[in-house]
């Protein structure tokens, strides 16, 4: 199943500026979209792992795990710093990777970089944001 497109889906609707969070806030809402994303696919789990990830050009990247006693559902997470860093975002480990644009974004050349990646440029909460799932 592909989570990150379901995350998407729920950023833009709730136009949800994740951003803003800290990590503890940014982690809390992660946990509890990822249970009630499966739940509306009548996948019930018994617990939910958030795994801080260190990775380059990430401010925040979170690993999401989801079991119960028949499966497991996992997802990545992550605020990217900046525009250098997006020909880097890895869409085959079901990631879902955010990139807050400044508003002379369309000198970064970005699109052209997302050519074969599934994205949606949205404005949220007035800014612009790229969203790469």
């Amino acid at each position: 199943m592909e989570f990150s497109k379901l995350f998407k889906n729920q950023i833009i609707k709730d136009d949800i500026d994740l951003n803003l969070f800290d990590n503890k806030e940014l982690g809390e809402w992660l946990v509890s979209n990822f249970v009630n994303i499966l739940c509306d696919y009548k996948i019930f789990v018994l617990s939910v792992s958030l795994i801080p990830k260190v990775t380059d050009g990430y401010k925040s990247l979170f690993s999401l795990n989801a079991k119960n006693e028949k499966s497991s559902h996992n997802m990545e997470f992550g605020i990217l710093k900046n525009h250098e860093f997006i020909s880097e975002v890895n869409t085959s480990s079901n990631r879902l990777s955010i990139l807050v644009l400044e508003n002379d974004f369309s000198d970064y050349d970005i699109l052209n970089k997302l050519k074969v990646k599934n994205y949606n440029l949205s404005k949220i909460k007035s800014i612009n944001t790229l969203i790469v799932y």
